[in-house]
Parts: C-alpha cells; sequence; structure tokens
C-alpha cells in the first residue's frame, strides 16, 4: 500500500541555462515536500495507511521495508510476522497506535527519503497570466514568442486527480480546434 497527494501544494521548476547543451542545460527542481503542508499530509497518509493494513484480514505483521525504524520501546514499533501464523489472535488486539513526538520525527524523514510519484508531472508551462508565472496563454501561444504553441501537459496548470491520457487527448483535441481556427480552417 502507498499513499500519494493528489493536490500537492509544492511546485517545482525547470529553467533553461544554456542555449546549446539540450542535454543538461536546465536546471530542474522536483520541490517535492518544499510545502511544509505536504509533507503533513503524508504524515497522516503514512499512519492512516498502516492502521487500514493493521485490521485487514491477512494481516500477519508489518514489512520492515516499508517503515522507518523507530526507537526501542516505542509504541509505533513494527509487529514482525509470526511464525505460528496466528492472524486471528492479532486481529483481536488491534488498536489505534499512539506516535510521540519521536515517532512522527522518525516518520517525516522516512517519508523524506521514500516518498514517490506516480510521475504524471505537468505544469512547467502553465497556462495563466504572465505576471502569475504563466507562460502560455489561452491560445496556447508562449508569451514572448511569435509562432510557438505548447500543446501537451506542460501547459495544463494544475494537477488532474486522475490518469492524464484523457486531459492530454483533451488537450490535443482543443490545440487542433485552435490551429486550424487561425488557419481558417472550419472544424
Amino acid at each position: 500500500m502507498g499513499t500519494y497527494t493528489g493536490y500537492p501544494y509544492s511546485r517545482g521548476s525547470i529553467h533553461i541555462t544554456s542555449t546549446t547543451d539540450v542535454l543538461t542545460g536546465y536546471s530542474f527542481d522536483t520541490g517535492f515536500l518544499a510545502h511544509p503542508s505536504d509533507l503533513k499530509i503524508q504524515l497522516w497518509g503514512y499512519k492512516m495507511q498502516r492502521e487500514i493494513v493493521r485490521r485487514l484480514p491477512f494481516y500477519d505483521g508489518d514489512v520492515a521495508l516499508g517503515h522507518p525504524e523507530f526507537a526501542a520501546g516505542s509504541a509505533a514499533a513494527l509487529v514482525l510476522p509470526s511464525s505460528d501464523g496466528d492472524i486471528e489472535g492479532k486481529m483481536a488486539a488491534v488498536e489505534d497506535i499512539n506516535y510521540s513526538k519521536e515517532d512522527d520525527l522518525a516518520i517525516e524523514d522516512w517519508i523524506r527519503g521514500n516518498l514517490a510519484t506516480t510521475w504524471h508531472c505537468l505544469g512547467t508551462c502553465a497556462m495563466r497570466a504572465r505576471d502569475a508565472g504563466g507562460v502560455v496563454d489561452r491560445h496556447l501561444n508562449v508569451y514572448g514568442t511569435a509562432g510557438l504553441k505548447v500543446a501537451d501537459l506542460s501547459m495544463v496548470p494544475e494537477n488532474v486527480g486522475a490518469n492524464t491520457a484523457n486531459t492530454a487527448m483533451a488537450v490535443g483535441e482543443k490545440a487542433a480546434m485552435i490551429i486550424a481556427g487561425e488557419l481558417g480552417v472550419s472544424v
């Protein structure tokens, strides 16, 4: 089980640093966890997914790979799989874990080292007002250029809470209509 933030507050950036080096001539910052709310959401998500898993009918202990190392004696310490297979006994004993401040810090540190993404990144050339950080106008034109449009997921200004394939198709269809209109072709 994993947790992902569908609408993170953090923002990354990408900037061209060379006019000739197309392989490494850019500066890229994912921005992951740059906003403190995103870490708090992930902390809550870790705790919630752990409570859900501990109540599944086949739960027989924690898999160490998916958890931070908690201090000795912590109420959050992992329950290792049993050798006797007594899953029913464990189910009867499940109670909410009371996490200490130290436990929260261990989880936050683990999140920073193990954060994953669904890699549906978008918005590097966001369609919004130029003074609000936008790169593309409503006609897909790149500000400050002539004859250059962007028609891919980089111009979508905010995350979509779904697989991005449908959004990409909608962008392509709208781009075709805009370009056809500019060429005088009726669609």
